[in-house]
């Protein structure tokens, strides 16, 4: 009865048009996510994707290993020989191109400069420039200052307990960085197309499992389904299950065959990276492929709960309609609420936010529960795994208790 349950939900028309839809959308973000990379060669020409990747791994590769004080020194030697060479000053767009193509291998060592001695939220691309050998040797120390300096100047609403939390991450935080080329995975976790596919993932999953309880009645079958001798016992497990394993194996299945494709595409080194090679101000001290567990894992239960939600809207009002509103308002409707103030803070609650963990890691986005000091992530992802859990039987209580008409 099981694969019957998910036959009949596969074989729609409308279905199957989604299905095609969500395969358009992956060949798109894949195609799009290749193409975030991109690469200036001596010339002065901008290259992006697969050529772009095999050239950065080249150059960023030679400064593989820890981020030490002497490899900071090196750095900034570089960087300025590059800054005074004629290419540099010219006020030629293509020279000037041609002197950037030679900052590519260390290009994320000089972000991390200007990031830590910018100050937080007041990034200067310039600021390494002017730094010297001895002040940019204070990379670490600087960060933690740039913290300090942040959560004194008045701009911020933390509470000391909070405060204290941001700081220890920040102490926590494991230096020497190690660094390698790792683009493929920045690509596939920083730019916006993995969140971008998730959402929709999720809507598409929304409209193929909102018409598994409520199309027994759009068919007028309900008095065939409720009068069969399986029909308020197996029958209702059998949708129940249905509508389970259609969002785990097409969720995983396009989670995974994404990530597959961009790291074949771009690379699958420095998974081991710290997210902090671009996330700099990130207080979640994991690495790239970390990262991508936790997003996975996150929007796997996000998706969870907000389909299973749609689910029980199925099953209590039979109508199909009402059931697709719900992944759409929670995916589409709440991320644009969340920019007015006054909800912004309490949206951040919303099981969207589980759909977008890796831009959510650039955050500090904080809650003391009992004087427990959570990050959003410490908070979503046990919040909606224990709710999901506990709406799912649900769906077999309302639907045995239908009244055929």
């Amino acid at each position: 009865m099981l694969l019957f349950e998910v036959k009949k939900v596969l074989t729609k028309p409308l279905n199957k048009a989604a299905l095609l839809i969500l395969a358009a959308v992956f060949v798109i973000a894949c195609v799009l996510t290749i193409r975030y990379v991109d690469y200036t060669d001596q010339d002065g020409n901008t290259v992006t994707g697969i050529s772009a990747a095999r050239n950065l791994r080249e150059m960023k590769n030679q400064w593989a290993g820890d981020v030490t004080e002497e490899v900071i020194r090196e750095a900034v030697r570089e960087n300025a020989a590059i800054n005074a060479s004629d290419e540099a000053l010219s006020e030629d767009i293509t020279e000037q191109n041609k002197a950037y193509s030679k900052k590519q291998g260390f290009e994320d060592i000089r972000e991390m400069l200007s990031m830590s001695f910018s100050g937080i939220k007041q990034y200067d691309y310039y600021t390494a420039d002017a730094l010297s050998e001895d002040e940019a040797a204070e990379l670490y120390e600087q960060r933690i200052q740039s913290l300090k300096d942040y959560l004194d100047s008045g701009q911020v609403d933390f509470t000391e307990n909070e405060k204290d939390y941001l700081l220890q991450k920040y102490e926590e935080f494991k230096t020497p960085v190690h660094y390698e080329y790792a683009d493929g995975w920045m690509a596939l976790m920083d730019s916006a197309y993995f969140i971008t596919l998730t959402m929709i993932l999720v809507l598409i999953l929304g409209f193929l499992v909102s018409g598994i309880f409520s199309d027994e009645f759009a068919w007028k079958a309900d008095a065939i389904f409720f009068s069969s001798r399986t029909g308020r016992g197996r029958a209702i497990l059998a949708k129940m299950g249905a509508g389970l394993l259609i969002i785990t194996v097409i969720y995983w299945g396009v989670i995974l065959l994404f990530a597959g494709v961009v790291l074949a595409a771009l690379g699958a080194g420095g998974g081991d990276c710290p997210v902090q090679i671009w996330n700099w101000y990130s207080i979640y001290n994991i690495t790239y492929f970390q990262d991508y567990l936790l997003s996975a894992v996150g929007g796997y239960i996000g998706a969870l709960f907000i389909l299973i939600l749609s689910m029980l809207a199925s099953a209590g009002t039979h109508s199909t309609v009402f059931a697709i509103t719900i992944p759409f308002a929670l995916t589409c409707v709440t991320p644009f609420l969340g920019r007015v103030d006054m909800f912004s803070k309490p949206l951040r609650l919303f099981p969207d936010q589980l759909l977008q963990i890796c831009a959510n890691l650039r955050d500090f986005e904080l809650y003391e529960i009992g004087g427990k000091v959570l990050r959003q992530v410490d908070v979503l992802i046990p919040m909606y795994l224990i709710l999901a859990a506990a709406i799912f039987p649900f769906l077999y209580v309302v639907y045995r208790r239908t009244q055929v008409k």
